[in-house]
Formats: C-alpha cells, sequence, structure tokens
C-alpha cells in the first residue's frame, strides 16, 4: 500500500478487534481506520510482520473449545488513535528493521495535527503508543 495516499485524509472512525479470553483483560489484536475515503487494518500477521492494509473489519466470533471469542467494536479510550478522531493525517512514516536485510516493515507513525500515533508488531502482538 502506498502510504503517501494516506496524507491529509481525516480520520473519522477507530474500530478494533478484541481476544477476550475468560477472565484476563482483552487484548487489542487488530485496528481499523476508518479515513475519508478508505478503511485501513493496522495489525500483525501471523508470522509477525506489520501490516498496513486498505480492507474492512470483518465480524465477531466465538471460540467455543477455548473458552474465547473476538469482539469487533468501536475502539476503546485506551487506544491512542481515539484521540485524533477528527483530524487530518498529515503523514504515516513506515518503520524498517525485520528480515534478513532489515527492509521489512515493522512498524509506522501515523503523524496528525495534535500528536503521533506508534503502531508496531512487538513479539507477534499490536503495540501501539501515542504522544
Amino acid at each position: 500500500m502506498d502510504l503517501a495516499s494516506l496524507a491529509h485524509k481525516r480520520l473519522i472512525g477507530v474500530l478494533v478487534a478484541q481476544f477476550v479470553h475468560e477472565t484476563n483483560a482483552p487484548e487489542v489484536i487488530d485496528v481499523w481506520l476508518r479515513l475519508e475515503s478508505v478503511t485501513i487494518g493496522v495489525g500483525v500477521a501471523a508470522d509477525w510482520s506489520f501490516r498496513i492494509e486498505p480492507c474492512e473489519p470483518g465480524s465477531s466470533y466465538v471460540m467455543e473449545e477455548l473458552g474465547s471469542r473476538v469482539d469487533v467494536i468501536s475502539a476503546p479510550d485506551g487506544v491512542p488513535f481515539v484521540r485524533h478522531i477528527g483530524e487530518r493525517l498529515v503523514r504515516v512514516v513506515e518503520r524498517l528493521g525485520g528480515g534478513v536485510d532489515g527492509s521489512e516493515r515493522v512498524g509506522a507513525e501515523f503523524v496528525f495535527d495534535s500528536g503521533t500515533v506508534v503502531a508496531e508488531s512487538f513479539g507477534g502482538d499490536l503495540r501501539m503508543t501515542g504522544d
């Protein structure tokens, strides 16, 4: 995906997929950013590579054999992208460093008018931080 094409698009909503297992705290495993003209998925693939791609969120589902479920919901306030709803995305800067030659995408910085959100693959999990 050409990350430059996301510049200047307004963030209008944020959805997440949360993994819920028994009484453990929910864990965000995927994020979808609804921009003015496209929805992009931000997450970590099964091979631990970081991905950003145009896509729509799936549906919630239950894994009865594991006593777990995945809920697709509006992002809770603790997700750093939420505070930027209504703002324009200034730019997205990919972070490279994985793979044999260091050219694999391991994360990205999403720069908004009022701050930055960093999303990255960390040990196979999606980690997000904001300033």
